[in-house]
């Protein structure tokens, strides 16, 4: 489109009127109100090129041509046609209020005029909107219907196209950090449809910008200083449906701490405390993880003196030359604050007794910010509570005292009761009778009694957990069972019978990561004789004839008095299927020497959760179990106290219950063996019946594999693995010491003393009713062994 202004002078006299043609849409006094305001300036003169570029600048009209005919001026005027209406479609990405603001500001309103030239701003700063959120391959088109009256309808056709998609990033430089690792909750993405099966990465100018922002953050938190992002360089496929982007990175070197200055009179509270975070902080990497957490140490060095206001601050020097840094390190120390009181909301229906237990601060203590966080988890881990609130006041008169108000939102559901029925395979139907009761006589303390009944036998248990007032993190737990089974309902699976027991013990709660209790306790055990075997029978031949002419081996009584010591520790941090840290748990168990039986047992458990974030991110599970039981004299270990093989919490290819000693059976009449002759006789045959070992040794080791984010969209989380599985069970004791050669041609008895091993391959997935387990295994030794003994496929909920 082209303007022209054509004027016969610049400057003209002698004008009296001013003839104004070939306007439709423009009133003629507007225009008139311009020529005044440009005679006003000058009356005796009229400026014609200013009075053109001031009707120019309306941007109202096309062409503007000026004649002077004797004193009257003629203005020749064509204007811009008239927008009678304005529609957009097709837009459906950009906001309909960010549209309405770019047609006003481009004047694209209802009665205004049509300028092309506004027409191009308002497409290309669209456009330039358009490829900000990724949709590079965005077309626009206009189409205009002109009136008689100079008036045109306008329709704005947009063709937004697909949006482009990053298909790759390219690091120039990864030495120090894997691709993954930089991009980890850095990168720009977006759920496509069909329940998110697909994850895109569409682009996005301002967050790629955000992005690469995050990234220079990224390396500077790491202790990379020089970090810089030389270049960035898009690359477009024809279609512009692809994006390959290249990044052009400098890492340099990290740098670290190499001095630290601290003023002297910051050094009066604990000495030895703050030169040990010191020196830890020498040599270490100088990065913001680093920093915040010698802030924490600092900060923890004060509060337990009361300076749980101290304020840490930091300056740091760098030197660029030899990439070291000098940090100092100051701290704002205030008067130490004490506490007056502590006060419990009152209808907390619970006594202060049991609350002191758990509150680790009292009056005139120093205030400490971490030992109220402390209290309040030890509360909540008894579930007594709902909501906890804690408050501190400081006094007008004295600052440095302070009043601590705990409020108390005690949980509903302390009680429960319920009756209900249970199916167990050897058992057969059950009737349940439960009842629980966590705050008993509002003391805190936690009281269950659990019953199962059918016509054949009872089961009762009853436990009682009580805080000890006296000892900080201590509890006493009671706990009683008693079992009954009518003489005509004798269980084949059953050779022994726990009548009753107690034990009263003493533990902790979890103090950094570590638990410790020991427990005293009482079993009454009957030694079932339904279907007698050699070790049976050798059990029997270690007690005194006495004992055994006051029984009849049918019915043989077994009183145990023991202590039992459990000591663990766990700081396994975990997330859905994600863990990191160890658990390590020792149990011991000895029977006092009033006990029938005489032995020490010992137990260990160790699992280590590894992760390879080097590696892909997987992890590394190693499990060991060790356990050994042993006595002294002519006792032999109970055969009811053996190890047997389990694989509830790791993978294995043989079933449970499947490996180590079997039992070896003597057929004869009702009567003990009485000779070495009728031991070797050949009435000696093997079993089926594993009755396990004194010595287990179990270690497996599980590799899993990240998770994977196509399938993560449809199962919520989804992990897989493979792993390996060693186990063997012995009985080493010297009275059990039968002569297995009479035998030897069962292969099922050769096969005791060695190891097995299985391999295979799992799957998990957190489901909406749970966590469920799929696995496939194999044996690789031994060979041959029975299908009914080998576990190769399954699949578990929890």
């Amino acid at each position: 489109m082209v303007f022209s202004f054509s004027v016969s002078a610049t400057k003209v006299q002698h004008i009296k009127r001013v003839s104004i043609r070939g306007i439709q849409n423009i009133s003629k006094n507007s225009i008139l109100r311009v020529i005044q305001s440009n005679v006003l300036k000058n009356r005796n003169l009229m400026n014609v090129s200013n009075l053109i570029v001031c009707l120019k600048n309306t941007n109202r009209f096309i062409k503007i041509n000026t004649v002077k005919c004797n004193d009257t001026l003629i203005l020749s005027i064509r204007e811009f046609p008239k927008i009678n209406s304005i529609s957009v479609i097709g837009i459906n990405h950009i906001k309909v209020e960010y549209i309405n603001f770019m047609l006003k500001k481009f004047s694209f309103t209802k009665k205004g005029f049509f300028c092309m030239v506004n027409c191009n701003d308002f497409f290309s700063n669209l456009k330039k909107k358009y490829e900000h959120q990724g949709y590079l391959s965005v077309k626009f088109k206009l189409m205009i219907i002109r009136n008689i009256n100079n008036t045109v309808e306008l329709k704005v056709i947009v063709d937004e196209g697909i949006p482009s998609i990053v298909s790759r990033i390219y690091i120039n430089d990864e030495k120090n950090f894997l691709k993954k690792k930089i991009f980890a909750n850095l990168s720009v993405s977006k759920n496509n449809l069909l329940w998110n099966f697909f994850s895109v990465h569409q682009y996005n100018s301002v967050q790629f910008k955000n992005l690469l922002h995050k990234l220079h953050i990224f390396y500077v938190r790491q202790g990379y200083l020089d970090f810089k992002i030389k270049s960035v360089q898009k690359y477009l496929s024809v279609d512009k449906k692809n994006i390959i982007i290249k990044l052009n990175i400098y890492e340099g070197s990290q740098y670290y701490i190499k001095r630290i200055l601290m003023h002297a009179c910051d050094k009066l509270y604990d000495y030895s405390s703050i030169d040990k975070v010191q020196q830890s902080l020498l040599n270490s990497l100088y990065c913001e993880s680093t920093i915040n957490q010698a802030k924490i140490d600092f900060e923890n060095v004060y509060s337990p003196f009361g300076l749980s206001n101290a304020r840490v601050f930091f300056h740091s020097e760098i030197n660029k030359r030899n990439h070291s840094v000098f940090l100092y390190v100051g701290t704002d120390v205030l008067e130490r604050c004490t506490i007056e009181n502590v006060f419990f909301s009152r209808h907390s229906k619970i006594g202060n007794k049991f609350l002191n237990i758990y509150v680790h601060h009292g009056k005139h203590d120093f205030f400490d910010e971490n030992y109220v966080v402390r209290s309040c988890k030890n509360l909540f881990k008894t579930g007594l509570f709902d909501v906890i609130q804690v408050h501190a006041k400081k006094y007008l008169n004295n600052i440095n005292k302070i009043d601590i108000f705990y409020n108390f939102q005690v949980s509903k559901d302390t009680r429960k009761m319920n009756v209900s029925t249970n199916y167990d395979k050897n058992r057969g139907l059950l009737l349940k009778l439960f009842l629980l009761d966590k705050n008993l006589f509002e003391t805190g303390s936690e009281f269950y009694v659990k019953v199962l009944k059918n016509f054949a036998d009872t089961d009762v248990k009853i436990h009682l957990l009580k805080p000890v007032g006296s000892l900080k993190n201590f509890f006493f737990r009671s706990d009683f069972f008693y079992n009954f089974v009518h003489k005509r309902y004798l269980f084949a699976h059953k050779y022994i019978d726990r009548l009753l027991g107690f034990s009263s013990s003493l533990y902790t709660s979890s103090v950094k990561h570590k638990k410790f209790s020991v427990s005293f306790g009482y079993e009454k055990i009957k030694v079932i004789c339904k279907t007698p075997y050699i070790t049976l029978y050798q059990y029997f031949s270690s007690f005194s004839d006495k004992s055994l002419s006051t029984s009849k081996i049918s019915n043989f009584f077994v009183n145990d008095f023991f202590i039992k010591y459990i000591f663990d520790f766990n700081n396994v941090k975990e997330k859905d299927f994600s863990k990191k840290g160890y658990h390590a748990k020792f149990v011991g168990k000895f029977t006092l020497p009033i006990s029938d039986n005489f032995y020490h047992k010992l137990f260990f458990n160790f699992n280590q959760y590894v992760s390879w974030e080097n590696i892909h991110d997987m992890i590394l599970h190693n499990f060991l179990e060790f356990g050994t039981g042993f006595t002294s004299g002519n006792h032999v270990f109970p055969f009811y106290e053996n190890y047997k093989f389990y694989s509830k919490k790791t993978k294995s290819g043989f079933q449970d219950n499947s490996i180590g000693p079997t039992a070896v059976y003597y057929r004869h009449k009702n009567n003990l063996i009485s000779s070495q002759q009728n031991k070797n006789s050949s009435n000696l045959f093997a079993s089926a019946k594993y009755i396990g070992g004194n010595v287990l040794i179990h270690a497996n080791t599980e590799l899993l594999f990240p998770n994977i984010q196509t399938v993560k969209k449809i199962f919520n989380v989804l992990q897989m693995g493979v792993f390996l599985d060693a186990v063997n069970i012995w009985n080493v004791s010297k009275s059990l010491s039968i002569p297995l050669y009479l035998i030897s041609s069962s292969k099922s008895i050769r096969d005791l003393d060695s190891t097995h091993i299985s391999v295979g391959a799992f799957m998990r997935w957190m489901s909406f009713f749970g966590p469920v387990t799929f696995d496939v295994s194999a044996p690789l030794y031994p060979y041959g062994v029975t299908s009914n003994r080998l576990n190769e496929y399954g699949m578990s909920f929890s």
